[in-house]
């Protein structure tokens, strides 16, 4: 099993990230986390992206990091903030396996204003992703039809995933052909477009995530053991074996974010934090 998209440095899940890194350890293969720049206070220096490229420092071949600007946070940046971290971003190329999560957001962000500037900063991280050849992990809310758009325009070979796309299926389909993958996570339960994705897509585009500390299938904070449920709905969409999903998508995983050599790694490395 593979989350591949969560964030263990947001507030509820990087009180107790070691613990929570621990339980996963156990039953998961390997863990994406995104580093957004700021934490909630909108600390100076990009905290929460520092703190997940020291997490897979820390837990080497088993976590690993995405850098992204998230298009709710572009408001609250100037001009000088952006290039100063579209520039941490390429400083730290080696240390991180895709761009994300990136995108557009017309849930939360109401004006024209936010709307355009989002773009703006969308297409310059897009730009990143092509210099330094690096997947992309897309947000899409309620802007799935455009961001799909803009994708297409970009040689990215194939290379992104939809994290939590619950756009219409005209759309899913167009970035289907596309060679485009989806991340599915607890939405899969309650969402009806995820449910078909999940359900009819073939297995081979489909890759699991917890979107944690959100999401969670009940009322707290989600983790990424929780990858599981997700999992097992899928199988049962499907009708096929938890094991035979489980593979396949955890195998998608592997490739999209080109993972291969590190976790194969992992077990013979002795710097990794051991269970007490």
């Amino acid at each position: 099993m593979i989350d591949a998209h969560c964030h263990l440095t947001y507030p509820g899940l990087k009180e107790r990230v070691e613990n929570v890194l621990a339980e996963a350890r156990r039953a998961l293969k390997a863990v994406v986390t995104s580093g957004l720049p700021y934490d909630a206070e909108k600390s100076p220096g990009f905290p929460g992206a520092k703190e997940a490229l020291a997490l897979s420092e820390r837990y080497r071949g088993f976590v690993f990091v995405t850098l992204g600007l998230h298009p709710t946070q572009v408001p609250e940046m100037s001009d000088e903030e952006v290039a100063e971290y579209i520039n941490f971003i390429e400083e730290n190329r080696d240390r991180i396996v895709g761009i994300g999560e990136i995108g557009l957001d017309k849930y939360w962000l109401s004006s024209e204003d936010d709307l355009k500037r989002a773009r703006e900063v969308f297409l310059s991280l897009l730009e990143v992703a092509e210099k330094l050849g690096k997947p992309v992990v897309i947000h899409s809310r309620k802007a799935e039809e455009e961001a799909v758009e803009i994708l297409s325009s970009y040689s990215l070979d194939g290379r992104v995933l939809l994290h939590s796309f619950t756009g219409n299926m005209t759309t899913a389909k167009k970035a289907l052909d596309m060679g485009y993958f989806f991340s599915i996570n607890y939405k899969v339960t309650n969402t009806k477009s995820m449910r078909k994705i999940a359900k009819t897509f073939p297995l081979e585009s489909i890759l699991t995530e917890t979107d944690s500390p959100f999401l969670s299938h009940e009322a707290g904070v989600n983790t990424p053991l929780q990858v599981r449920l997700i999992l097992e709905e899928i199988s049962r969409l499907r009708g096929l074996g938890f094991e035979e999903v489980d593979a396949i998508t955890t195998r998608n995983a592997v490739s999209f974010f080109g993972l291969e050599k590190q976790t194969s790694e992992r077990t013979s490395d002795k710097s990794l934090p051991r269970d007490t």
